[in-house]
């Protein structure tokens, strides 16, 4: 070969190369539940799921508004599997019909450096075995707590490849959840229908906890905001006293300087 043709082959390399190895590296970091349909016998399916719809019912289960001000709920959904808190929504504000994407990325993600498949896709996944379940939890979020709406009970095992929707006559009035046995989110254009699936009427005691820690975290942030508010109200008071004070004095001072110069003039008036 010429040093031309050397040059441009050395070029070829570097351009391709790279691409090889991350090409190998995506492969090789699928597993073998996440390159085939079907997992091996003896073992169980593994299933990555997300939520992709829910609608409520208008108005809440006491028939009364959702929010003080008119507004549809601000809705964020949670998935529960062997007593694990395993995916959290983002909250979709004012939806009576919430939606949702497995893949997202927070500017945060972006800032920290952080960005790959496993930051950006909110997704669940879950191992089928025989009677074992996972709960679905939907809430409306407020400034210091978060509301149950509703939820289901599923059996691990009658997930399939697909969509499933779920659908109730409570507030959930319906629940479309995707279902992939893979991370590429492919989902097969196939329904399948959920036959041990219970609708729940109160949150699992796991969910309850963590409204409860919710409700403390929002309650010690605003107390926090109260004391920091009260804190910057004391110093403009305190403020507003010195500029008063100063205020006060220079007048007096001025009064004092006008008083001397008054006295100064009718001194010299009597002297002439």
């Amino acid at each position: 070969m010429t040093n031309k043709e050397d040059k441009k082959y050395g070029v070829l390399l570097m351009v391709l190369i790279p691409i090889a190895i991350i090409f190998l590296g995506y492969l090789y970091s699928k597993g073998p539940g996440e390159r085939h349909d079907q997992p091996k016998k003896g073992t169980s399916a593994i299933y990555s799921i997300w939520l992709t719809e829910a609608e409520v019912a208008p108005n809440k289960k006491d028939q009364s508004q959702w929010d003080v001000d008119g507004t549809a709920p601000d809705l964020s959904a949670m998935v529960v599997w062997k007593d694990q808190i395993i995916l959290n929504t983002v909250t979709s504000n004012d939806s009576l019909i919430a939606r949702w994407d497995p893949i997202a990325i927070s500017i945060g993600d972006v800032f920290q450096g952080e960005v790959s498949t496993s930051t950006v896709k909110r997704i669940a996944r879950i191992r089928a075995e025989k009677g074992e379940k996972f709960s679905i939890g939907l809430f409306d979020e407020d400034i210091v707590s978060r509301d149950y709406v509703g939820g289901w009970e599923i059996e691990t095992t009658e997930l399939r490849p697909g969509t499933c929707e779920l659908t109730s006559k409570k507030t959930l009035n319906r629940l479309i959840i995707s279902v992939t046995q893979d991370d590429n989110l492919t989902v097969p254009d196939r329904n399948f229908k959920l036959k041990g699936a219970t609708y729940l009427e109160e949150p699992t005691e796991i969910m309850l906890e963590m409204v409860k820690r919710w409700a403390n975290e929002a309650k010690e942030s605003v107390k926090e905001l109260g004391n920091n508010m009260g804190e910057k109200i004391e110093k403009i008071g305190q403020q507003v006293e010195q500029q008063k004070n100063r205020l006060e004095e220079a007048i007096k001072e001025t009064s004092q300087k006008t008083e001397d110069k008054i006295r100064e003039m009718l001194d010299s008036l009597r002297d002439k």
